[in-house]
Order: C-alpha cells, then sequence, then structure tokens
C-alpha cells in the first residue's frame, strides 16, 4: 500500500512547516507540497492532485471555500480536510455544504489530525471530537427535532441527505434519478416542514440529527 499523499495549505509559514515534520515522522504520509495562500493551493492541487489537503479555511488569494469551488470539476481525486479555529455549527455545515470530507480544530491534538487524515482517506468523513461532543450536546437539546423529522417523507429525508453532503439540486436529481425541478420542490417541501429558511440551516438540522456523513451510507440512517 502506498503513502497518503498530503498538501498542507496554511499561510502562516511556522505552522505549516512545523506540521510537516511532525506529519513526516508518520511511515504512511509523504507530503507533496506546501501552499502559502489559496491561489498557490489550486495550482499546487492541480499539478500534484494528493490524495489529502490540509487546508486552512481563512487564506489570502482565496479562502478556503473558494479553493474547493474553483477546484469543482477538476479531474483530480483529491480529499479535504479542512483546519480552523471556529467550532460552531454553522461553520460547521457551511464547510460540510462546500463538500469538506474533514473538519480538524488549529487547537486539536496531533492523534486527532493524524485520525482525520487516515479516515478520510479511507472514505469516511471526521469531525473532530470537541465539535462532534458539542453537535451531541445540542443533538441532547433539541431532541424534538426528531419527532419534527419524521414529518418528512422518505424522499425528502434523502434529498435532505444529500444536502447535508453538499450536492446541488442537480446533482441530487441526477443520483436520485429525478428531474432537478422534483428535486427542487422537495427541498422547498422541507425546509418550510422543518420552519428552515435556507439550505445552510437544514445541513446543520442534519449534523445535529446525527445524518450519517459518508455518502455509501443509507441515506436515511439517523440517530435515534
Amino acid at each position: 500500500m502506498g503513502k497518503i499523499r498530503i498538501v498542507v495549505a496554511d499561510d502562516h509559514r511556522l505552522f505549516r512547516e512545523g506540521l510537516r515534520r511532525l506529519l513526516e515522522l508518520e511511515s504512511d504520509l509523504e507530503i507533496v507540497g506546501e501552499a502559502k495562500d489559496g491561489a498557490e493551493a489550486v495550482d499546487l492541487i492541480l499539478s500534484a492532485d494528493p490524495d489529502i489537503v490540509l487546508l486552512d479555511i481563512n487564506m489570502p488569494r482565496m479562502d478556503g471555500g473558494q479553493v474547493i469551488k474553483r477546484l469543482h470539476g477538476a479531474n483530480i481525486h483529491t480529499k479535504f480536510v479542512a483546519i480552523t479555529a471556529y467550532d460552531d455549527e454553522e461553520h460547521l455545515a457551511n464547510l460540510s455544504a462546500l463538500g469538506i470530507n474533514g473538519y480538524i480544530l488549529k487547537s486539536s491534538s496531533m492523534p486527532d489530525l493524524l485520525a482525520a487524515v487516515r479516515a478520510v482517506y479511507s472514505g469516511e468523513s471526521y469531525v473532530d471530537p470537541k465539535v462532534a461532543g458539542k453537535l451531541l450536546s445540542s443533538f441532547q437539546k433539541h431532541r424534538e427535532e426528531n419527532d419534527v423529522m419524521q414529518m418528512l417523507t422518505e424522499r425528502e429525508k434523502e434529498v435532505l441527505f444529500w444536502l447535508s453532503q453538499g450536492f446541488s439540486n442537480l446533482e441530487i436529481s441526477n443520483k436520485m434519478v429525478l428531474s432537478e425541478k422534483t428535486v427542487k420542490n422537495h427541498v422547498s417541501h422541507l425546509l418550510k416542514k422543518l420552519n428552515l429558511k435556507d439550505r445552510t440551516q437544514a445541513a446543520v438540522l442534519a449534523w445535529r440529527m446525527g445524518l450519517v456523513q459518508n455518502d455509501t451510507a443509507s441515506p436515511v440512517e439517523y440517530q435515534q
């Protein structure tokens, strides 16, 4: 089995170099490049096609979200682990909607970062334990939302699942073999039923309810 090829994208040189030295101590990891800003990250990712990008969300010349949007549709197999100081639910949901595969805090430990890299490389999603704990706490505080979820049809639950993975209406329509208009109607109906304003709020609710983050799993598998 080959090594996991990694690009580190962060505008803080000391953080970037320190991270590289620590990662290079792992026998299954290989650093194939570093980027100090978003534009440089895009060029490096397109040329190196790494397995994993450790992506600082706040960077000059293009932030982490813009990097992912710019690479959308590119012929690469790269997965992204966001490195951020923000641990609120809305921030997490926004990153998920962009297509982030992993979420790690800058205050987290090296074992957590390594766990994130290896989990995402293996095809799983990863949420920093500190954030996961907050989401679980939020879930406990909003148990009534479980009853609200029962208002959704199975189709609407499936649409919510794909929506939480960051897919557009067109992409969801392709996955569910439905027309884009039908998907749009499902999104509109589920937002109305759940009394939500937009897709971001729907993604937050999906995280709260324990919606499975691995798109190979059952789209309607919830924690009860």
